[in-house]
């Protein structure tokens, strides 16, 4: 009787230590300093799609932009939250995102339809597990090796960051500068209140600054070697300067709303009274083609498609072929 209660004893023991280590398993977060989450271009355009592994994760329009998953051709679709996101990032099978309750989906009710929720958020792809990692009413957001870094909206607004295990939490600048530009370590971002420049924040070596390009920039995206912005002092073109040599060079004297940048095009949204539309060109400005008519917004890319709304009906989203093979149609996840 007593080996019995030994030999129980012992089995119990070795089910609790599994269970434990399971646990620990289970809540361990990846990190690297050398990871990155979604690409300036698309976070510069609300982060609203994000490709990661065989899977792109989307702010669905037609269920109040909750987080979805889907294959990359839009079948086997599912929702992953009951809110609205957007800067949507991630690694490593995690991914991360500001989400809120102001965008509550229409297909969730009782208790789940009466939340009050906002903040930085971790979501774990193989377990399910959401959580919140900061609760801050923000910005823009951007995974910078180790860290999110976020804007804050409060208090006058500022730049704030926090570990993905939601450790090491605090103020990193005091304007509300964008974090998305995110390079080598390096986060390119354009002055907020005291100028327009475009300056860097060296991440990985204690968080100092120093000024980069002078003038009136905006929107900042860094791509093989160079760095594109739109111009504010030459009508919102979009212009482009070497890492190396820091000299300025014009890309395309249209004038801009939006743009957004892969490993081969520019996708833009030219502003004009007559003939607004979405166009797309080489990573030098030549080539010029119209892929839309209309005044476009929110324009995102994956390895396969480019996604963007139209002014005036943000509850419906279209889709086409980076290389432009088929019309832009109705993006309709099935």
């Amino acid at each position: 009787m007593k080996k019995g209660y030994i030999f129980i004893s012992f089995i119990l023991l070795i089910l609790a230590g599994a269970f434990i280590a399971f646990h620990i398993y289970r809540n361990i977060i990846p990190m690297s300093p050398y990871d990155t989450g979604n690409s300036a271009g698309n976070l510069h355009n609300y982060g609203l799609v994000f490709e990661m592994g065989d899977k792109v994760y989307f702010a669905n329009p037609y269920d109040s932009n909750c987080l979805y998953s889907m294959d990359p051709d839009g079948t086997h679709s599912k929702r992953l939250t009951n809110m609205g996101v957007k800067y949507i990032s991630g690694a490593n099978g995690i991914l991360y995102f500001y989400m809120d309750s102001s965008n509550t989906s229409g297909k969730v009710t009782g208790l789940g339809s009466a939340t009050n929720q906002y903040g930085v958020y971790r979501y774990n792809t193989k377990t399910g597990d959401l959580k919140c990692l900061a609760r801050e009413m923000c910005g823009e957001v951007q995974l910078c090796g180790e860290y999110l870094y976020y804007q804050v909206k409060t208090d006058g607004g500022y730049l704030e960051k926090i570990k993905v295990n939601k450790t090491d939490k605090k103020v990193v600048y005091d304007e509300m500068a964008s974090p998305v530009c995110y390079d080598n370590g390096i986060i390119f971002y354009s002055g907020v209140t005291k100028d327009h420049s475009i300056h860097m924040l060296y991440t990985q070596n204690g968080d100092y600054t120093r000024d980069f390009l002078t003038g009136y920039y905006f929107f900042p995206v860094v791509k093989n070697g160079y760095i594109y912005f739109m111009n504010g002092e030459s009508n919102y073109s979009l212009w482009r300067a070497s890492l190396l040599t820091g000299i300025p060079e014009l890309v395309t004297s249209d004038r801009i709303d939006f743009y957004t940048i892969d490993d081969r095009y520019i996708y833009y949204a030219y502003s004009s009274e007559t003939n607004p539309a979405l166009k797309r060109c080489n990573l030098d400005g030549s080539d010029p083609v119209v892929l839309y008519n209309g005044i476009v917004n929110s324009l995102n890319t994956t390895s396969r498609e480019l996604y963007f709304k139209v002014y005036g009906n943000d509850e419906m989203m279209y889709h086409m072929p980076l290389d432009g093979s088929r019309p832009a149609e109705m993006f309709l996840p099935q």
